[in-house]
């Protein structure tokens, strides 16, 4: 396990210009910048199935202003005796919707 090293202020390279001083950043052995509190990352919101042929509508108000993600996993192997159809997500504003697919799916919504 490698060294790591917490730094509030200062005494870090690797922090864009007009960082300000103020903040955290996580810096290894080397002291190089690994993460700091200016980088953005994507956050899960929600983890949920929708039914073969089922729909879902969630309401999300931390999604205001955000950038949303959503991804489907489909559960089940794909049959080989009939076409199999992805759901179709919908997201606008701080809702996503689910709809139209014909096999169940575990859905991820993300945020940034």
């Amino acid at each position: 396990m490698s060294d790591l090293y917490v730094d509030v202020v200062g005494n870090v390279t690797g922090l864009p210009p007009g960082a300000g001083k103020f903040g955290m950043a996580i810096a290894k052995s080397n002291r190089r910048v690994t993460y700091s509190t200016l980088d953005v990352t994507w956050n899960q919101v929600d983890f949920f199935d929708v039914p073969a042929g089922g729909s879902a509508y969630r309401d999300y108000p931390v999604l205001a202003g955000r950038e949303v993600l959503a991804a489907q996993i489909m559960i089940d192997a794909p049959p080989l005796d009939r076409r199999a159809l992805a759901h179709t997500i919908a997201v606008s504003g701080t809702t996503v919707q689910v709809y139209g697919g014909s096999e169940r799916a575990y859905i991820l919504v993300l945020m940034r």
